[in-house]
Protein backbone atom coordinates (compact mmCIF):
# COMPACT_ATOMS: atom_id res chain seq x y z
CA UNK A 1 0.00 0.00 0.00
CA UNK A 2 1.28 3.44 -0.90
CA UNK A 3 2.19 6.03 1.72
CA UNK A 4 1.14 8.91 -0.53
CA UNK A 5 -2.52 9.46 -1.32
CA UNK A 6 -4.30 8.82 -4.59
CA UNK A 7 -5.92 11.13 -5.46
CA UNK A 8 -3.83 14.03 -4.17
CA UNK A 9 -5.62 17.40 -4.24
CA UNK A 10 -3.58 20.28 -5.70
CA UNK A 11 -6.22 22.92 -6.58
CA UNK A 12 -6.87 23.83 -9.38
CA UNK A 13 -5.68 20.30 -10.15
CA UNK A 14 -6.19 16.79 -8.93
CA UNK A 15 -3.18 14.47 -9.04
CA UNK A 16 -3.87 10.78 -9.80
CA UNK A 17 -1.30 8.01 -9.74
CA UNK A 18 0.00 6.83 -13.09
CA UNK A 19 -2.24 4.18 -14.62
CA UNK A 20 -2.15 2.63 -18.11
CA UNK A 21 -5.58 4.13 -18.83
CA UNK A 22 -3.92 7.58 -19.06
CA UNK A 23 -1.56 6.51 -21.88
CA UNK A 24 -3.52 8.11 -24.73
CA UNK A 25 -4.04 11.42 -22.92
CA UNK A 26 -0.39 11.60 -21.86
CA UNK A 27 0.84 10.81 -25.39
CA UNK A 28 -1.38 13.63 -26.65
CA UNK A 29 -0.06 16.04 -23.98
CA UNK A 30 3.56 15.14 -24.74
CA UNK A 31 2.99 15.53 -28.49
CA UNK A 32 1.42 18.95 -27.94
CA UNK A 33 4.39 19.99 -25.78
CA UNK A 34 7.14 18.11 -27.59
CA UNK A 35 9.32 21.07 -28.67
CA UNK A 36 9.51 22.37 -25.08
CA UNK A 37 9.86 18.96 -23.46
CA UNK A 38 12.51 17.86 -25.97
CA UNK A 39 14.56 20.95 -25.11
CA UNK A 40 14.68 20.25 -21.35
CA UNK A 41 13.71 16.64 -20.56
CA UNK A 42 16.08 13.76 -21.35
CA UNK A 43 13.13 11.35 -21.46
CA UNK A 44 11.69 13.38 -24.37
CA UNK A 45 14.56 12.63 -26.75
CA UNK A 46 12.05 10.95 -29.10
CA UNK A 47 8.35 11.39 -29.71
CA UNK A 48 6.10 9.30 -27.48
CA UNK A 49 4.87 5.87 -28.46
CA UNK A 50 1.48 4.69 -27.09
CA UNK A 51 2.72 1.17 -26.27
CA UNK A 52 5.84 2.52 -24.59
CA UNK A 53 3.73 5.00 -22.64
CA UNK A 54 1.43 2.23 -21.40
CA UNK A 55 4.42 0.21 -20.25
CA UNK A 56 5.94 3.25 -18.51
CA UNK A 57 2.64 3.94 -16.75
CA UNK A 58 2.30 0.28 -15.67
CA UNK A 59 5.78 0.36 -14.16
CA UNK A 60 5.04 3.68 -12.48
CA UNK A 61 1.79 2.38 -11.04
CA UNK A 62 3.55 -0.69 -9.62
CA UNK A 63 6.28 1.49 -8.07
CA UNK A 64 3.57 3.68 -6.53
CA UNK A 65 1.78 0.69 -5.03
CA UNK A 66 5.09 -0.72 -3.70
CA UNK A 67 5.98 2.68 -2.18
CA UNK A 68 9.13 2.94 -4.29
CA UNK A 69 8.24 6.18 -6.12
CA UNK A 70 5.11 8.23 -6.68
CA UNK A 71 4.24 9.42 -10.18
CA UNK A 72 1.04 11.32 -10.91
CA UNK A 73 -0.86 12.69 -13.88
CA UNK A 74 -2.10 16.26 -13.49
CA UNK A 75 -5.84 16.61 -14.10
CA UNK A 76 -7.69 19.89 -14.29
CA UNK A 77 -10.52 19.99 -11.76
CA UNK A 78 -12.60 21.80 -14.35
CA UNK A 79 -13.11 19.23 -17.11
CA UNK A 80 -10.58 16.55 -16.14
CA UNK A 81 -8.06 17.22 -18.95
CA UNK A 82 -4.61 15.67 -18.50
CA UNK A 83 -2.25 18.65 -18.38
CA UNK A 84 1.06 17.14 -17.34
CA UNK A 85 2.84 14.79 -15.01
CA UNK A 86 4.89 14.92 -11.83
CA UNK A 87 6.66 12.60 -9.48
CA UNK A 88 8.27 12.34 -6.09
CA UNK A 89 11.25 10.00 -5.88
CA UNK A 90 13.92 9.09 -3.39
CA UNK A 91 17.39 10.61 -3.73
CA UNK A 92 20.46 8.52 -2.87
CA UNK A 93 21.07 10.52 0.33
CA UNK A 94 19.11 9.32 3.41
CA UNK A 95 15.96 11.37 4.02
CA UNK A 96 16.17 13.17 0.66
CA UNK A 97 13.45 13.17 -1.99
CA UNK A 98 13.14 14.96 -5.33
CA UNK A 99 10.19 16.36 -7.25
CA UNK A 100 10.01 16.47 -11.03
CA UNK A 101 7.19 18.06 -13.05
CA UNK A 102 6.07 19.24 -16.44
CA UNK A 103 2.95 21.04 -17.63
CA UNK A 104 1.41 20.87 -21.08
CA UNK A 105 2.55 23.85 -23.17
CA UNK A 106 -0.94 25.27 -23.68
CA UNK A 107 -1.53 25.26 -19.89
CA UNK A 108 1.60 27.03 -18.63
CA UNK A 109 1.51 30.21 -16.51
CA UNK A 110 -1.60 29.08 -14.64
CA UNK A 111 0.17 28.03 -11.44
CA UNK A 112 -0.17 24.32 -12.19
CA UNK A 113 3.49 23.43 -11.59
CA UNK A 114 3.52 25.39 -8.31
CA UNK A 115 0.27 23.78 -7.13
CA UNK A 116 1.67 20.35 -7.99
CA UNK A 117 5.10 20.81 -6.37
CA UNK A 118 3.51 22.35 -3.28
CA UNK A 119 1.10 19.43 -2.90
CA UNK A 120 3.89 16.87 -3.36
CA UNK A 121 6.11 18.63 -0.81
CA UNK A 122 3.30 18.77 1.78
CA UNK A 123 2.47 15.10 1.10
CA UNK A 124 6.12 14.03 1.47
CA UNK A 125 6.48 15.72 4.84
CA UNK A 126 3.06 14.51 6.04
CA UNK A 127 3.20 10.89 4.86
CA UNK A 128 6.88 9.93 4.77
CA UNK A 129 8.47 10.04 8.24
CA UNK A 130 11.92 9.53 6.72
CA UNK A 131 11.59 12.69 4.56
CA UNK A 132 13.95 15.33 5.92
CA UNK A 133 14.24 17.37 2.75
CA UNK A 134 12.63 17.71 -0.66
CA UNK A 135 14.65 18.96 -3.62
CA UNK A 136 13.74 20.39 -6.99
CA UNK A 137 16.53 20.40 -9.59
CA UNK A 138 16.71 21.92 -13.05
CA UNK A 139 19.14 23.31 -15.56
CA UNK A 140 20.09 26.87 -14.66
CA UNK A 141 18.79 28.15 -18.01
CA UNK A 142 15.29 26.75 -17.40
CA UNK A 143 13.95 29.93 -15.80
CA UNK A 144 10.30 28.88 -15.92
CA UNK A 145 11.04 25.74 -13.92
CA UNK A 146 13.26 27.62 -11.45
CA UNK A 147 10.44 30.05 -10.66
CA UNK A 148 8.42 27.22 -9.08
CA UNK A 149 10.58 26.36 -6.04
CA UNK A 150 11.33 30.04 -5.43
CA UNK A 151 7.60 30.75 -5.35
CA UNK A 152 7.04 27.87 -2.91
CA UNK A 153 9.61 29.02 -0.35
CA UNK A 154 12.36 26.54 -1.22
CA UNK A 155 15.86 27.92 -0.70
CA UNK A 156 18.49 27.81 -3.41
CA UNK A 157 21.18 25.47 -2.08
CA UNK A 158 23.48 26.12 -5.01
CA UNK A 159 24.65 25.57 -8.53
CA UNK A 160 26.35 22.35 -9.59
CA UNK A 161 27.78 20.82 -12.74
CA UNK A 162 25.54 18.26 -14.41
CA UNK A 163 25.53 16.20 -17.55
CA UNK A 164 23.98 17.88 -20.58
CA UNK A 165 21.23 15.35 -21.32
CA UNK A 166 18.83 17.50 -23.38
CA UNK A 167 19.48 20.05 -26.15
CA UNK A 168 18.78 23.26 -24.18
CA UNK A 169 20.76 22.27 -21.11
CA UNK A 170 23.90 24.21 -20.20
CA UNK A 171 25.71 21.64 -18.07
CA UNK A 172 24.94 23.59 -14.89
CA UNK A 173 22.04 22.87 -12.59
CA UNK A 174 20.30 24.59 -9.71
CA UNK A 175 19.36 22.73 -6.55
CA UNK A 176 16.44 24.05 -4.52
CA UNK A 177 15.68 22.61 -1.08
CA UNK A 178 12.79 22.52 1.38
CA UNK A 179 13.75 21.09 4.77
CA UNK A 180 11.10 19.55 7.00
CA UNK A 181 12.00 21.65 10.03
CA UNK A 182 12.47 24.94 8.13
CA UNK A 183 10.04 24.97 5.20
CA UNK A 184 7.10 27.31 5.54
CA UNK A 185 4.93 27.19 2.43
CA UNK A 186 3.56 30.55 1.37
CA UNK A 187 0.03 31.43 2.36
CA UNK A 188 -2.16 30.75 -0.72
CA UNK A 189 -4.33 33.72 0.25
CA UNK A 190 -1.29 35.94 -0.31
CA UNK A 191 -1.31 35.17 -4.04
CA UNK A 192 1.38 32.49 -4.02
Amino acid sequence: MSSLPDPLPAPPLLLRRWQPSYAGALVEAVELSFPELHAWMPWAAARPDPDGMRLTLERGEQAFLRDEGWAYVLLELDGGAVVGSADLRRRPEPGAFEIGYWVRSDRTRRGYASATAGALTRAAFAALPSARRVEIRMDEANRASAAVPAKLGFRLRGREPRQQAAPAETGWGLVWVAERDRWRPPDPRAGA
